[in-house]
């Protein structure tokens, strides 16, 4: 009976040791993410995962933000699917095909 009580308890002993000495801290947010997440909270609503940094802007009227943000000149001779006319999308019913 004292060799099973002793059994188990030194079992019982072992798995705990094993157990605490294996634990990891555990983190809510995974690798790369944010820990200040009351800032989308508030206008702007903007992440940047890129780096977490905002992107800069300048006081300048026309190069405000970088050249991968500016929105690029419309120029009447590029080719835009909407504003050119087709005759067989005419109608109601192509509005609610486009949407």
């Amino acid at each position: 009976m004292f060799r099973r009580t002793a059994l188990a308890a030194f079992t019982l002993l072992t798995v705990l040791m094993i157990a605490l000495s294996t634990g990891q801290q555990a983190n809510a947010a995974g690798r790369g993410q944010p820990t200040d997440w009351n800032r989308f909270y508030y206008y702007p609503y903007l992440y940047y995962p890129q780096n977490f940094q905002q992107y800069q802007s300048y006081d300048h009227m026309y190069y405000r933000y970088g050249p991968e943000m500016q929105i690029p000149v419309y120029r009447k001779d590029w080719y835009n699917f909407y504003p050119t006319e087709r005759p067989y999308h005419k109608g109601y019913h192509f509005h609610m095909d486009t949407f």
